[in-house]
């Protein structure tokens, strides 16, 4: 599977779990994980100043363990926190679509 499929899968999957409607254009291949990293931290940094338990609520459907979850909210700097959110929950979501299509190559 290459990047951009994985990138997009990854995004679709994150816009669902969130709730997101905006709607990225992956045509071109300058979006990559950089940028998905880039544009869910922002979006997570909004949940944890607007809507936190939105943000718990999707971190659970995402299925990150509540461990994890604790571990990024109270061992990150609040510099540092929505970003560690972002690349736990782009590994987790990446995971689930390398998986899905394993299956379905089966």
């Amino acid at each position: 599977m290459d990047e951009i499929t994985l990138v997009k899968g990854s995004y679709l999957l994150i816009r669902k779990d969130l709730g997101l409607e905006d709607e990225i254009c992956f045509e071109d291949n300058e979006k990559g994980f950089d940028w998905l990293e880039a544009y869910l931290t922002h979006q997570i940094n909004d949940l944890l100043d607007h809507d936190f338990n939105r943000l718990l609520n999707a971190l659970y459907r995402i299925d990150l363990p509540e461990a994890k979850v604790n571990e990024l909210l109270h061992g990150s700097s609040p510099d540092e926190c929505a970003r560690n959110i972002a690349r736990a929950v782009i590994a987790r979501e990446k995971q689930k679509v390398v998986t899905r299509e394993q299956y379905r190559s089966l």
